[in-house]
């Protein structure tokens, strides 16, 4: 897998501006549901298929929790992708600073 991630790369194909980490875990609650991301960044995150049907475009606010060091707040969302499996992608609109703070340490190398 990480072959493939530096073809990706190589080629330009891969368009995301930040790394993406399974850990520590992220969860999200959304719509009444707390998840766990399968991975995020500090732009955003692939939550596994919500209960109700989600498209492109749709926004959703929620609360980020379990991301280190104690710190949890609010976030604002937006589905930007949906997989196959009905995973769905989103970006982050707006994070509570705090938790910006807190994922943006967490990606420094």
């Amino acid at each position: 897998m990480a072959l493939l991630n530096f073809i990706r790369r190589a080629l330009g194909l891969d368009r995301r501006e930040h790394a993406r980490y399974r850990r520590p875990p992220l969860y999200v609650k959304y719509h009444d549901r707390r998840v766990r991301a399968i991975d995020w960044s500090l732009g955003g995150c692939l939550l596994p298929p919500p209960d109700t049907r989600m498209r492109v475009g749709d926004t959703f606010e929620g609360y980020i929790s379990g991301i280190g060091l104690g710190n949890s707040g609010d976030c604002l969302a937006e589905v930007v992708r949906v997989t196959k499996e009905g995973e769905i992608g989103v970006r982050w609109l707006e994070l509570d600073s705090h938790v910006f703070l807190v994922l943006s340490g967490l990606n420094i190398k």
